[in-house]
């Protein structure tokens, strides 16, 4: 690992001075022995006028690899330069859902061109991938497989693995169909070689190895993937027809895509934000997010102007307001990001979300005693006051417990409103947090200080 954490800078330092020569011939050498995903990570370090030039040096055949793996950002650049002829050259060397997937990226024009000049076979499978939504099964299954009927033989099975060897990378599995293209099961390709040449194919299926409708979300497929340790699936229709197949590499770059996505939208970031995009276009993204949170902010200002009187009272009061407010947000964020997790990985649905909202319940008004009576024992001791000691330990009871429940439910009232739970959750719950936790604080102070003045 740290021989790999030294050479990476070496060769971005290379490719620069042979960009400031212009020794195209020693950068072609240099990418020749490269992995895509390297040449593909070398791309992004470059700047946006160099990016063009060193993929223009790539042929075809490495440039449809490369492509697939550069950021968001370059890669829309580079399509953005390229002749739609170059880039109908490069798209055509492409498995089928990675087609769909750049076509769909493409502009109105861009994509009509490309799909007219492709073959008319290929333009029709893309066109059908295109039908599916992106976040389903059948916007991540590409149709490239190996299908045999159900009378054929385990030998008949080798010749079909044989005749799609150019055209079907990563063979798995072979799935076995009726005379109607209706999926009857999957064989796996190590069972195929340890059977004897001609046993029919169906007696090998593997009834364990399930298939997965088309219209079932991504987030479940990926799921499946993980409970069934599979490598590959089947996707059909509604009838049960054979469509494509899934493959883990698709998976893992979904459950990439997933994780990412959710992590933006906790923080209130769109998708395609990335630390590189152009200053004005992170700025018109998260600019709305950040208008929100000025007006959530506003209302803790609101709270601690209502109690002017009572911080005049005790002025102490003010060192201990973001104690207060913080350890409810953090307690809040820990049930949060459990309750998103839980529901991103299907553990927690409507049916058991009770339960888990007790359990948070429980877990909050436990850890607001615990901390609640240390932060009491220090704001005595400190400031002399056993009275501050007192509000300190109950409002940080009442904090924490509400953070935590609150934090709990944001993402299941989300997701009952058919929204992502994690949408910009975080921003709702610093508000919250921050309102209640100054309003809990300085409304018991107000209710004990004029108890003890009567």
């Amino acid at each position: 690992m740290e021989n790999l954490k030294r050479k990476e800078p070496t060769t971005i330092n290379t490719l620069r001075d042979l960009i400031s020569q212009n020794r195209e011939f020693d950068i072609i050498d240099l990418f020749s022995d490269m992995h895509p995903a390297d040449i593909a990570d070398l791309i992004d370090e470059l700047e946006e006028e160099d990016r063009l030039h060193l993929f223009s040096l790539l042929d075809v055949n490495t440039a449809s690899d490369v492509i697939l793996e550069l950021s968001d950002t370059s890669r829309e650049q580079i399509i953005d330069e390229l002749s739609n002829e170059k880039l109908t050259d490069i798209i055509e060397e492409m498995e089928s859902d990675d087609k769909a997937d750049i076509i769909a990226e493409l502009s109105h024009d861009q994509a009509k061109a490309v799909l007219e000049s492709i073959e008319p076979e290929e333009s029709q499978e893309v066109k059908e991938l295109l039908k599916y939504a992106e976040d389903t099964a059948g916007g991540i299954m590409q149709s490239e497989l190996v299908s045999v009927g159900e009378k054929a033989t385990i030998n008949d099975a080798f010749q079909a693995v044989v005749n799609a060897k150019d055209e079907v990378e990563h063979i798995n599995n072979i799935f076995v169909v009726d005379e109607k293209n209706r999926l009857m099961g999957t064989v796996p390709l190590q069972r195929l070689i340890t059977t004897k040449r001609f046993t029919p194919i169906k007696e090998m299926i593997d009834e364990d190895i399930p298939s997965v409708n088309a219209q079932m979300d991504q987030e479940e497929v990926a799921r499946l993937f993980k409970k069934y340790d599979l490598v590959s699936v089947g996707v059909v229709d509604d009838q049960h027809h054979l469509l494509g197949r899934i493959t883990i590499d698709d998976v893992m770059d979904t459950v990439q895509e997933e994780t990412s996505e959710d992590i933006y939208r906790i923080a209130g970031l769109g998708q395609d934000d990335t630390v590189f995009n152009k200053t004005t276009a992170s700025v018109k993204k998260r600019l709305p997010w950040l208008y929100l949170n000025l007006l959530t902010a506003l209302a803790s200002v609101l709270v601690i102007g209502f109690f002017e009187d009572t911080i005049k009272i005790m002025v102490a009061l003010v060192f201990f307001m973001p104690v207060v407010a913080g350890l409810g947000g953090n307690a809040g964020s820990q049930a949060l990001t459990l309750i998103v997790r839980g529901m991103a990985l299907g553990e927690i649905t409507f049916e058991n979300a009770r339960r888990a909202l007790l359990r948070q319940i429980t877990v909050g008004i436990a850890n607001g005693i615990l901390v609640g009576v240390v932060i009491g024992i220090i704001g005595w001791f400190w400031k002399g006051l056993p009275i501050l000691g007192l509000i300190l330990a109950l409002a940080m009871i009442i904090s924490i417990f509400a953070g935590t429940l609150v934090g709990a439910l944001i993402p299941l009232v989300l997701r009952r409103l058919k929204l992502d739970p994690a949408l910009g959750s975080h921003i709702f719950l610093t508000a919250f947090t921050d309102a209640f936790g100054f309003l809990s604080f300085l409304g018991l102070a107000t209710i004990f200080l004029k108890l003890l003045n009567k």
